[in-house]
Formats: structure tokens, sequence, C-alpha cells
């Protein structure tokens, strides 16, 4: 398949092609001139988004190379006296904070490759509490719309597997998509779809993307990992990006063995 680059060219070729070699009438030749280079400005526009998306997938990819080791503060309260959506044990000493975009591919990809593993090595066994925050980006016109359906599952005890089906059906994301999940996990759809348009809803996300941005977060997934110590995740530091389950192994290993030598 030829490239836009090859594309343009081609038009430009055919552009002064056509103005050389062929007879029309002067009106004809300027209404197709015209109309030639309105697509070749067309083609050229996409070329400069196509460039732009690809600098931008090349920061992301990046960033999501390496660890963060600068730590941050000590966050108090950090799942909202209970308010976030989150799994583990009470108990656990470690926890996590998520933020994440349903409609980011990298999001996704934590999920299917590294997120399970997590949950069974460390969150079922008591070790880490993990929270859920959001954090859509303006650029996924409907990743605040899919967080917004989440939080009103979040209502009905229903977070975790709403969350799932959003992750794997991310393509059709949607008040379709919405509707049918709640049905077939079987929520209140009066209720439901009555949150969906609860302004305190799309508040809660405004709050975890100042909040995020505020730690310094730019992208997703973005975690934080710390101790926990009573309602306070100590010094958390910051991991940025798609990590494997190995980054996020180390780095939970590491933390038990200063919870047991202190």
């Amino acid at each position: 398949m030829p490239s836009t680059h090859s594309t343009v060219i081609v038009c430009l070729s055919l552009l002064f092609f056509t103005a050389a070699c062929q007879q029309k009438s002067d009106d004809k030749l300027e209404q197709e001139l015209a109309y030639l280079k309105q697509e070749v400005g067309q083609l050229q526009q996409q070329v400069d988004i196509m460039g732009s998306q690809i600098e931008e997938i090349h920061t992301v990819v990046m960033r999501g190379q390496k660890l963060k080791n600068r730590s941050l503060p000590t966050q108090t309260n950090p799942d909202e006296d209970g308010k976030l959506p989150s799994i583990g044990m009470a108990t656990a000493q470690i926890a996590i904070i998520e933020f994440s975009d349903f409609q980011c591919p990298y999001c996704k990809r934590y999920m299917d490759n590294t997120f399970t593993k997590i949950k069974s090595a460390y969150i079922d066994t008591g070790k880490v509490k993990y929270i859920a925050r959001d954090f859509p980006l303006g650029s996924h016109p409907k990743a605040k719309g899919a967080a917004i359906a989440a939080n009103c599952s979040l209502q009905q005890n229903a977070y975790w597997p709403m969350r799932d089906a959003l992750f794997k059906n991310m393509r059709q994301l949607g008040d379709k998509l919405y509707q049918d999940t709640a049905t077939q996990l079987s929520l209140d759809m009066t209720k439901f779809t009555a949150c969906l348009e609860d302004q305190n809803i799309t508040n809660k996300i405004d709050q975890d993307i100042r909040y995020g941005a505020s730690l310094g977060v730019r992208g997703t997934p973005s975690f934080l990992i710390g101790k926990l110590e009573g309602n306070r995740l100590i010094k958390p530091k910051m991991i940025v990006g798609a990590q494997s389950y190995d980054t996020f192994k180390a780095a939970i290993d590491a933390l038990e063995k200063q919870t047991q030598t202190n």
C-alpha cells in the first residue's frame, strides 16, 4: 500500500500532468485544478495529523519504559474513607493507587497482562490494597462517560465487573454497552440510569483528575505505590505506563522487606 506521502506526490504529479496534457475548456480546467488542490491540501492535513499522533505515541511509550524513582509526599486517607473503588484486605500493609482511562490502549494492555497477576499474587493474598481513581484524558472522548458508568456501578457494588467489561469492550464504549452491561450485572436500572446524569459523579471524576495532576500524573496508566501505616500512604513512588508484572513485583517485594525490618 503506498504511503500518504506517496499519495501526495502522485496527486501533485497528476495536478501538473492534467494542466499540461489535457485539452479542456478554461473554466472546466480551472474547476478541476481547484478540486485537485483541495484534495492535496486535505491529504497534507492528514499527514500532519498522523505525524502528531506518532509523536504522541512515541512519548507515551518512552514514558512507560521507565520507573520514576522520586518519592512523593505521604498521602493521607488514600481511599477517602472507603468511598473510592478498592479491593484487598483492610490489614494490607502496601497500597497501589491506579490512575486509569477506559479508552487508553496502554491501560487495557496493563489490565490484560499485569493486573490479574498482581491480584492473584498480592491482592487476593492480603498483602496489597488496590485503589482505583479515574484520569480520563481529553484526547479520549468516550473515557469520561465510561468512568461515569463505572462509578455508577460502584454505587451498587458492581464496580469491578463493570470495569472488566469496559476494558474488554473498549471499542464499543457508549450508552448501549453501559446499559447492556448493567442489565447483565442485574443492577437496578432506574437507579443506574439516573446516576449517569448525576453531576456529583462527574465532580468526583474531575476531583480525581485534579488530584492526579497535583501529584504529577500526566498520562495513563500511572500508579502510586507505598507502605500503608494507619490511614496514610507513606512517601509513595510513582510507576508510569503499562509496566510488566516483574516491575510491580520488584517494587512490592522491596516494600515488604522494608515492612519486615521496621
